[in-house]
């Protein structure tokens, strides 16, 4: 039985579509657990920024490399896809440019309120969401947007205090929950 070249045109095209939406479920489950970790990671350290202020420096000192490192372990335990090295290494180039971006702009601008040292990297964080949601889909625009209006909205309600806890748990809980979301299909 032949088909009409209308037929295999429909076919070839759900196809298509078929391998883009697998795609984007395999690279939404493969950042899942990334965003448990920097969700924790967040959580504890802006509550502890929020608890136990004067220990908040030295606990971000600490979070920060082990989540780097958390990260890499993570990424070198998935299976490897055939041709697609080439994405987790610009995921994790993107990282260190937004790191040595966000260090050169608080060398040059000097912030003087702690809120500002949170609320930039936090706003740059869901730019990059949203940034990377325009080619990985829209789970992750969304997330990026959660991420940015949750910081500015706590940013111009809330005394530094309540805004380190804010950021906790508003911030740290909205990664953790879009990672969970990412896992879904």
């Amino acid at each position: 039985m032949a088909i009409s070249s209308e037929e295999a045109a429909k076919t070839l095209a759900e196809a298509v579509e078929a391998e883009r939406r697998s795609a984007r479920l395999r690279f939404y489950h493969r950042s899942s657990p990334h965003l448990i970790m920097w969700g924790t990671i967040w959580l504890i350290g802006f509550g502890v920024c929020a608890l136990l202020p004067k220990y908040g420096d030295m606990v971000w000192n600490f979070l920060v490399p082990l989540g780097i490192v958390g990260g890499v372990a993570i990424s070198s335990r998935l299976p490897r896809e055939a041709g697609k090295g080439f994405r987790a290494w610009r995921m994790g180039a993107l990282g260190v440019l937004i790191f040595f971006f966000v260090s050169a702009t608080y060398f040059i601008m000097q912030p003087h309120m702690s809120r500002q040292f949170v609320a930039y990297p936090a706003l740059i964080t869901g730019c990059a969401y949203v940034a990377v949601g325009l080619w990985a889909g829209p789970r992750y625009v969304i997330s990026g947007i959660a991420v940015a209006a949750l910081t500015l909205y706590g940013f111009v309600t809330f005394s530094t205090d309540m805004y380190f806890l804010w950021m906790a748990v508003v911030g740290g809980g909205s990664m953790i929950l879009a990672g969970f979301w990412f896992r879904t299909v």
